[in-house]
């Protein structure tokens, strides 16, 4: 057997390297993990591509016209349990069952509910045009 063993020295710098190694890792997964929440939380407001109005906006006119008080959306309260949940409407091909799920068929239906399908639980609020824009807008974030 004609084995070099390392040297004191040599096993010394092994375990600098594997802990400077392991310290590097974490701090690049962190660092990735802060850049990806931090983009996550900047398209938030940024209205996704086709919808002209403000998620910002929008996010505050959920209260405004009380839309908690039927529907469940994540982060707002009350959680309302008479219309569906509007986590992840950004994510569903129709509105209502039957209206694609763009800027056009959403900004309809939260301006005119009853005529696009009269006697449904969705009530009139008499959303305005730019409104019913930011409203669209700010749903579509809701992936």
């Amino acid at each position: 057997m004609n084995r070099k063993l390392p040297s004191v020295h040599e096993h010394h710098l092994k375990g600098c390297f594997l802990i400077s190694a392991a310290i590097f890792a974490l701090v690049l997964g962190v660092a990735a993990t802060v850049t990806y929440a931090a983009w996550r939380n900047d398209q938030r407001n940024v209205a996704p591509t086709g919808y002209s109005g403000d998620p910002a906006r929008g996010k505050n006119l959920i209260v405004t016209y009380g839309c908690t008080s039927c529907h469940d959306i994540h982060d707002t309260a009350p959680r309302g349990r008479v219309g569906p949940p509007l986590d992840g409407i950004a994510s569903r091909s129709y509105i209502a069952g039957r209206f694609a799920n763009d800027e056009i068929w959403m900004t309809l239906w939260l301006q005119y509910p009853q005529e696009l399908i009269p006697g449904n639980a969705m009530p009139d609020l008499k959303v305005g045009e730019r409104d019913a824009r930011d409203l669209s807008a700010y749903l579509a974030t809701l992936r």
